[in-house]
């Protein structure tokens, strides 16, 4: 996975490892309901990230919460952890029969209708829930949005020993609605996601820091100029062409700067893992790049290929960073060739010149490490033939953005990718990185794989949204038997950036889009 945060596929299949970092300063906002949100612990001083939940979302009912039959692990530490993957409770992606409140968006439609922290949640209507929370809730919320008349949700609340029922008041969503995976209904979640994220920028272009520092910083801000790229802005113009002006600013500004965390540990552990920001920059720049030619864009794209083909591992492979074996003691990860080729791939296509040696070696150490065309996690014992949608897709949009598309090896890949693009549960580490590497994948494929994609996605999709226009991070099997979401520790500003991504790559037709990442430059 990425930054501090990694899970590791150990020779014995059924184990995995968990490196947790050290805390970085909290980043909270003055006054407000702390619980909003990841519960009430989020606003607790320098611990705040550590200490954050992993809670269900309920859309935009603007809450959160547990499973009331489950005790709320306690506040992360430092260390490593270990557990069986084989005792993943996948019946947990369902969703909690019992949903007990930790989080209440202020001024939302949950807390205009009364709904508090403490509520146990056991139905909609005079329906409890059966087989999980998830289904019956996105259907409800799906309906009440679309609703002509009375927009209104009724949730079956168990409280203080009695059953009471609690309206919700939905804001009515208009045209398309009914369907907000497409046309118009899609538009109006993803030009609210992207207006979220304008309002998050800093004055310095960037994003707070939360897990990663300065890394996850220039990520998250990368991820965030490719979604007001995708709505159809430029540095020069659009509705976001002053956040796309300070984003480019503060990305190639801090690109070099010295990372405190990025430093030998004792024992030697190498803790660089900045090979993230620069293959996220190459694939910001070099989307920017397809919408407007700029010398300057061209000059920094190709200084960042340039470090990206030297930072090759001898094997063939990427690291989270340059200096040998990390703390978990493994230094290929084939999460991060996907983006390195992507990278390589958009600098190519603005012109700059690649090693073509760099190039097909990685995609040599991709097939070796492969099965079926699915990329593994690297060509170790334990973890070759372990292919899942993220690193699949990833490394073939790379693939694609460098004309490879024809290539046996390539075909195998996108063979895979078919099969599996709604297989983001399948993944491993961050979900969201599955959710966003298979949703542009999906959008790269076609109609007959987006069809696929956002018949099982969308679910989530209505579950994420908050009534603020950002999009949550959820729990996921593998979150409920760790105690512990990267997601949640990356922060809202991650998923929101990451979903407006998926949900704007193809929306373009005259301008926006996102057809350097989708390949469709490259064709």
């Amino acid at each position: 996975m990425i930054f501090r945060m990694e899970f590791q596929r150990l020779p014995s299949l059924s184990i995995m490892t968990l490196l947790f970092a050290l805390p970085l300063a909290a980043q909270t906002k003055a006054g407000g309901d702390k619980s909003w949100p990841f519960g009430k612990a989020a606003g607790a001083g320098p611990m705040a990230r550590m200490a954050r939940q992993d809670l269900w979302n309920m859309g935009l009912i603007g809450a959160k919460a547990w499973d009331a039959d489950k005790a709320l692990p306690g506040p992360r530490q430092g260390g490593r952890r270990r557990f069986s993957s084989s005792k993943a409770d996948k019946a947990g992606d369902k969703g909690p029969q019992r949903m007990l409140i930790q989080a209440i968006f202020p001024g939302g439609p949950g807390a205009k209708a009364g709904l508090r922290v403490g509520d146990i949640v056991v139905g909609i209507g005079k329906k409890k829930f059966k087989d999980g929370s998830l289904d019956p809730l996105a259907k409800a919320l799906l309906k009440a949005e679309s609703a002509a008349r009375k927009n209104v949700l009724t949730l079956l609340v168990e409280r203080g020993g009695k059953k009471v029922s609690v309206e919700i008041k939905i804001p009515k969503g208009g045209k398309g609605s009914n369907k907000p995976d497409q046309g118009v209904g899609r538009q109006k979640i993803f030009s609210a996601a992207v207006k979220w994220l304008a309002g998050k920028q800093t004055s310095q272009g960037g994003f707070p820091q939360t897990l990663g520092g300065n890394n996850g910083a220039i990520v998250m801000t990368c991820l965030a100029g490719l979604a007001w790229i995708a709505e159809g802005s430029t540095t020069r113009s659009g509705r976001y062409a002053e956040n796309l002006r300070k984003a480019v600013d503060f990305v190639t500004g801090a690109l070099d700067a010295p990372d405190p965390f990025g430093q030998r540990r004792p024992g030697g552990a190498n803790w660089d893992q900045s090979n993230w920001s620069y293959a996220h920059a190459a694939i910001f720049l070099g989307e920017l790049y397809q919408h407007k030619k700029s010398k300057k864009l061209k000059k920094e794209l190709q200084k960042i290929a340039t470090t990206l083909c030297k930072r090759q591992e001898v094997s063939g492979g990427y690291a989270h960073g340059p200096g040998g074996p990390n703390g978990l003691g493994y230094v290929e990860l084939n999460i991060m060739a996907g983006y390195v080729l992507a990278g390589l791939g958009l600098a190519e296509q603005a012109g700059c010149q690649i090693e073509d040696k760099v190039v097909d070696r990685l995609l040599e150490y991709l097939e070796a490490s492969s099965s079926g065309g699915g990329v593994g996690y690297s060509t170790k014992a334990g973890q070759k033939g372990q292919g899942n949608i993220g690193r699949t897709a990833g490394a073939w949009l790379g693939a694609l953005t460098l004309g490879k598309k024809k290539a046996k090896y390539v075909q195998q890949m996108k063979s895979f990718t078919e099969r599996k693009v709604d297989a983001y549960l399948e993944g491993h580490a961050s979900l969201m990185q599955h959710i966003l590497l298979g949703g542009v994948a999906s959008a790269a494929l076609g109609k007959k794989a987006s069809s696929r994609y956002w018949k099982v996605m969308r679910r989530d999709l209505i579950l994420a949204r908050a009534p603020d226009g950002s999009i949550q991070p959820r729990p996921w099997h593998e979150s409920l038997l760790m105690g512990s979401n990267t997601d949640v520790s990356m922060g809202e500003v991650w998923t929101t950036a990451s979903w407006a991504i998926v949900l704007g790559a193809d929306l373009g037709k005259k301008k926006g889009g996102l057809p350097g990442w989708t390949g469709a430059s490259a064709q």
